[in-house]
C-alpha cells in the first residue's frame, strides 16, 4: 500500500511539472492589405524540422497551440500569401498579437483545398477552388463555370462571360487586363485562387465586374494548349483556341489563337406600319430560311520581360480579323400589302482586319509604390457592301423595283496611352492614374450614296481613388474627370464631365456583408453616330448620322446584402441607374424628291432609366460537390425620348444544379428570356438552357452538352420597334437551334520549371470601326 501511495505521488508530481511547463501560444493572423482576418490559415510548430503541434486559424484569423517551454519555428502559410516562418522561445503563456501575411503568387507546394473555401472580404471575394472542381476544370472559364458565382452567366457556345444584368465582366490574369482565350490559356493546375470584385473601382473603367486569376508562373520550358466546341446536329457553330507558351531565362513569348465560325440558317418574319401624313402603309413580310455565316480569327503573339521583382516589359501583337459572307440581318422573304406583293433580298457582307501594337512597362519602387505605362496603337480597315432588292412578284399591281447598293470603305487609326501610379501604406491605398484615347478616322462611302467622311476624336480622363479600412468597415472615395473633344469638317464639340465614386463595406459578423456603391460617369457618341451621312435601307427607311451629338453623362447607385454559410449563401443585389441626355434612335418622316420616308437617326433624348433587383440563394452539398443555385430577377426600364416615352418589365430567373466527381462534371443550366428597352427598340431574347457532362485529367478532357434539350420550339428572339410613325415588329426564329448536340474537347501539354513571372497591369484595345450601316 506504501509503495502505492509513494508511485501515485511521483506521477502526481510529474504531471503537476509537466503541466507547469506547458504554455499556450497565441495570436491572430490578418491580410497586411485590408486587415481582413484571413481565414483557415495553417499554423505549425516546429522544432529541428519536426512538428510539434499545428491547427487552423478561426473565423476571426485567431489560434492557439500548447506547447513545452523551448525554442520553436513558428510558421503560417495560406495558399496565395506568402509563407511566414519565425523563430520563438516559449517560457510562458506567449501571445504573438497580430501577424500580417502579403498577397503574393509564390509556391506554396501542392497545397490542396478539400473543399471550396469562399472568404468574404469587404472589397471582394476570395474563391479557392476545391480538389474537385480542380480535376473537373481544363482551363480557366472551365473553372469559373465550376465556381458557380451567381451572378456571373458563361456562354456555353462562345464562352463569353456577363453579368445575369447583361453588365461587363472584365477578366484578369494576376492583376492584368485579359481576353477570353488568355484565361482559356491558363492551366488550373497553375490558379492559386479568384477573385471576385462585384464593386470594381475608377481604375477599372466601368466594368460591372472584374474576376482576377492569380496564377504561378513558369520559368523554363513551356505549355502547349488545345480546345475546341463544335455541333453534332449542327456542325456550323464552333469555337477554337490554340495556345503556346515558351520560357528563356527572363523572357517568354507565347501565341495565341483563336476561331470561330458560324454557320447557321434563320427565317424572319416582319410586321411594319408606316403613318406617314400621305397614307398608312402596311407590310407583313414572311421570310424563307436565310443564311449568316461568318469566319472571326483573333491572333496574338505576346513578349514579355520581368527583372525579379524590380520592373517588367510587356510587348503584345494583335490582329483581329473577321470575313462574313453573309450578314446577322441578311433576309429572303416576300412582302405582302392589301393589293401589292413583293420578292426581298437583303444581303451583306463583311470584312475587317485589325491589328494593334501594346507596348506596357512596370516599374516597382520603394516602400509599396508602383508606375505602369501603356501605350496601344491600333488600325482598323473595314470593307462592307449590302445591296437589298424589292422586286414586285407576278400578277402585283405594282411595278416599281427598289435597287439600293451600300458600299463602305472604312479607314480608323487610334492610339491609346495610360499612365498609373499606386502607393500603400498600412491601411490605406492611393491610385492616380489618366489616359487618352486619340482617334482619326477616314469613310468612304459608294454605291446609292458616293461621300466621304473625315473625322477626329479625342477622350481624356484622370482620375485619383483611395481605399481606406477601419476595422470592419472600409470605403473608397474617387474622384474623375473626362474631357471629350469631337472634329468634323472643322465643326468642333468639347465636353467636360466629372466622374466621382463612393463605395462603402460593412463586415456585420457572422457571414453578414453590407456593399453599397455609386459613381458618376460618361461615354462618347461612337464614331459611326456621329457620321454626317444618309444611308438608305429600303424602299421606305432610311440612317441618318448626327454630327451633333453629345457626350452622355450616367450615374449608377448599387447595393448589396448578403449571407455566407457553410452550406447557403443568400445575396440581394439591387442596382439603379440613370442616363443623362442618351443617346437613343428616334424616328421622324421625310420628303425626299416627293417620297416620304421614315428617317432613323440618333440624337440626344431626355433620359433612360433602370432598376434592377437580383436575389439569389446557392446551396453547397456533399463538399460543394453538389450545388443548386437560383436566382430570380426582375428589370424595370424607362426610355425618355425628346417625342416619346416608353417603359418595360423584364421578370426572369436563372437557375442552375451542377455536381462534381473524380473529374467528372455533369451539370444543368437555365435562364429565361433577357429583355431590353433603349430608345423606341425592345429586344426580347429568348430562353436558353442546356444539359450536360464533362470529364477531364491531367492532360486531356472531353464532354458532351445539348443546347435547349427540352425546347419544344425553335430557338426564337424578337425586336419591336415601338415608334408611333413606323411600328416593327420582327421576329427571328432558327429552326435547327434546339436539342443541339455539341462536342468539347482540350488538351493540355506542360513541360518546365517553374518562377515567378510578371502580368501588365493595364489593356487597352480599340475594336470600334465607326461605319455607319445602312442595314435594317
Amino acid at each position: 500500500m506504501k509503495h502505492t501511495i509513494f508511485l501515485f505521488a511521483v506521477m502526481l508530481g510529474a504531471a503537476m511539472t509537466a503541466t507547469a511547463n506547458d504554455a499556450k501560444i497565441s495570436g491572430r493572423i490578418k491580410d497586411a492589405n485590408d486587415k481582413s482576418a484571413v481565414i483557415g490559415a495553417t499554423v505549425l510548430l516546429l522544432q529541428d524540422t519536426v512538428q510539434i503541434a499545428g491547427t487552423t486559424t478561426d473565423n476571426n484569423g485567431k489560434f492557439t497551440l500548447n506547447a513545452e517551454n523551448g525554442d520553436y519555428i513558428l510558421e503560417l502559410s495560406y495558399i496565395g500569401y506568402e509563407t511566414i516562418r519565425m523563430a520563438l522561445t516559449v517560457n510562458d503563456n506567449t501571445h504573438i498579437g497580430d501577424i500580417l501575411m502579403q498577397e503574393g503568387a509564390t509556391e506554396l507546394g501542392e497545397v490542396v483545398v478539400e473543399s471550396q473555401a469562399i472568404i468574404q472580404k469587404v472589397d471582394r471575394q476570395i474563391l479557392l477552388p476545391s480538389k474537385e472542381q480542380m480535376q473537373a476544370s481544363s482551363d480557366g472559364v472551365s473553372l469559373l463555370q465550376n465556381l458557380q458565382i451567381p451572378r456571373i452567366v458563361i456562354s456555353p457556345i462562345d464562352n463569353s462571360v456577363k453579368t445575369l444584368s447583361d453588365g461587363t465582366v472584365q477578366l484578369r490574369i494576376n492583376g492584368v487586363e485579359a481576353s477570353t482565350a488568355d484565361v482559356k490559356a491558363i492551366n488550373p493546375k497553375d490558379i492559386i485562387r479568384v477573385e471576385y470584385h462585384d464593386q470594381p473601382g475608377v481604375r477599372y473603367n466601368g466594368a460591372a465586374a472584374v474576376i482576377d486569376y492569380i496564377v504561378k508562373h513558369r520559368d523554363t520550358g513551356g505549355s502547349l494548349m488545345l480546345a475546341g466546341t463544335n455541333g453534332l446536329t449542327l456542325p456550323g457553330i464552333g469555337n477554337y483556341y490554340l495556345a503556346g507558351k515558351v520560357h528563356f531565362g527572363k523572357s517568354s513569348l507565347q501565341a495565341v489563337a483563336t476561331y470561330a465560325p458560324y454557320d447557321i440558317y434563320w427565317t424572319r418574319t416582319n410586321n411594319e406600319t408606316y403613318n406617314f401624313n400621305t397614307g398608312k402603309i402596311e407590310n407583313n413580310e414572311v421570310g424563307e430560311p436565310t443564311r449568316y455565316k461568318t469566319y472571326p480569327i483573333n491572333v496574338s503573339l505576346n513578349y514579355n520581360w520581368t527583372n525579379g521583382d524590380k520592373n517588367m516589359l510587356n510587348i503584345r501583337l494583335r490582329d483581329n480579323m473577321a470575313y462574313t459572307p453573309y450578314g446577322s440581318s441578311d433576309r429572303d422573304s416576300r412582302l405582302y400589302q392589301p393589293t401589292d406583293s413583293f420578292e426581298i433580298h437583303d444581303h451583306e457582307n463583311s470584312s475587317s482586319q485589325s491589328p494593334s501594337l501594346d507596348i506596357y512597362y512596370q516599374h516597382n519602387l520603394p516602400n509599396k509604390q508602383h508606375l505602369y505605362f501603356d501605350v496601344v496603337g491600333t488600325y482598323i480597315n473595314t470593307h462592307s457592301d449590302r445591296r437589298f432588292l424589292q422586286t414586285p412578284l407576278f400578277g402585283s399591281v405594282a411595278t416599281d423595283t427598289t435597287d439600293v447598293l451600300s458600299r463602305v470603305r472604312g479607314d480608323k487609326w487610334s492610339l491609346i496611352g495610360e499612365a498609373i501610379y499606386e502607393k500603400e501604406w498600412e491601411n490605406i491605398m492611393l491610385t492616380v492614374g489618366a489616359r487618352h484615347n486619340q482617334q482619326w478616322m477616314k469613310n468612304t462611302y459608294l454605291g446609292s450614296v458616293d461621300a466621304s467622311v473625315n473625322m477626329t476624336t479625342a477622350e481624356t480622363y484622370a482620375f485619383a481613388e483611395m481605399r481606406h479600412r477601419v476595422d470592419k468597415f472600409s470605403y473608397v472615395v474617387g474622384i474623375g474627370a473626362m474631357h471629350t473633344l469631337i472634329d468634323q469638317a472643322g465643326q468642333k464639340q468639347s465636353t467636360w464631365i466629372a466622374r466621382p465614386q463612393l463605395t462603402m463595406s460593412y463586415d456585420f459578423g457572422k457571414g453578414w456583408f453590407w456593399k453599397y456603391k455609386g459613381y458618376v460617369s460618361g461615354y462618347q457618341p461612337s464614331l459611326s453616330q456621329l457620321s454626317d451621312i444618309t444611308q438608305q435601307i429600303d424602299k421606305y427607311q432610311m440612317r441618318r448620322g448626327n454630327p451633333n451629338l453629345k457626350s452622355v453623362m450616367y450615374v449608377s447607385n448599387e447595393m448589396e446584402l448578403s449571407w455566407q454559410s457553410k452550406h447557403v449563401n443568400i445575396n440581394l443585389w439591387a442596382n439603379y441607374s440613370y442616363d443623362h441626355k442618351p443617346i437613343m434612335e428616334e424616328t421622324f418622316e421625310e420628303i425626299i424628291d416627293g417620297v416620304p420616308y421614315a428617317i432613323r437617326m440618333y440624337d440626344n433624348q431626355r433620359g433612360y432609366h433602370k432598376l434592377q433587383v437580383t436575389p439569389s440563394v446557392q446551396v453547397k452539398l456533399l463538399d460543394n460537390k453538389l450545388m443548386f443555385n437560383v436566382t430570380p430577377f426582375v428589370k424595370y426600364m424607362v426610355s425618355q425620348g425628346n417625342n416619346y416615352s416608353h417603359e418595360h418589365v423584364n421578370y426572369g430567373v436563372r437557375g442552375g444544379i451542377f455536381y462534381l466527381l473524380k473529374g467528372w462534371r455533369f451539370y444543368a443550366d437555365v435562364v429565361t428570356a433577357q429583355h431590353n428597352l433603349w430608345g423606341e427598340t425592345l429586344t426580347i431574347g429568348e430562353l436558353t438552357h442546356d444539359i450536360g457532362i464533362n470529364y477531364n485529367s491531367e492532360h486531356f478532357g472531353f464532354g458532351i452538352m445539348m443546347v435547349n434539350p427540352f425546347s419544344p420550339h425553335s430557338s426564337t428572339t424578337v425586336t419591336k420597334d415601338l415608334s408611333s410613325l413606323a411600328p416593327t415588329a420582327n421576329t427571328a426564329v432558327m429552326q435547327n437551334y434546339r436539342q443541339v448536340l455539341m462536342l468539347n474537347f482540350t488538351f493540355n501539354l506542360d513541360f518546365g520549371t517553374k518562377h515567378s513571372e510578371g502580368w501588365q497591369r493595364l489593356n487597352n484595345e480599340d475594336t470600334e470601326s465607326g461605319i455607319l450601316s445602312g442595314a435594317k
